[in-house]
């Protein structure tokens, strides 16, 4: 569980350190690069930490068809989390939306330190 929640420490101070949109100079793309790469390479460890988590919470008897349930779970917060994007984005614009996503990374990485696996 250290390792997830250490992935989402990553996320976290990852998207707190979006480039703000109005300073804009020189080495804006090259940072925007950076980061957004940083954000990406910061998705690996879900397949690797996921599989162990849900084991680990869930037991092994029916780990497979548990993982399923929690991957497949990715395709509902996606598309979810794409219509209510689209509706906040004007109200909050960019930077708003990364912090708020910066805010529920954190949340979130604070109910995975707290939660006490089986």
């Amino acid at each position: 569980m250290m390792g997830l929640c250490a992935s989402m420490i990553f996320f976290t101070l990852t998207l707190l350190g979006v480039p703000n949109e109005s300073s804009a100079g020189a080495g804006a793309k090259v940072m925007f690069f950076i980061w957004v790469c940083g954000i990406f390479g910061s998705f690996c460890g879900n397949f690797s930490l996921f599989p162990t988590a849900t084991a680990k919470t869930f037991g092994p008897e029916y780990v497979a068809v548990n993982y399923g349930l929690v991957f497949t779970s990715g395709v509902v917060s996606s598309l979810t989390g794409g219509i209510i994007t689209s509706a906040l984005m004007s109200a909050l614009g960019w930077f708003g939306m990364f912090s708020l996503v910066s805010g529920m990374t954190a949340i979130s990485g604070v109910i995975a330190f707290l939660f006490k696996a089986k």
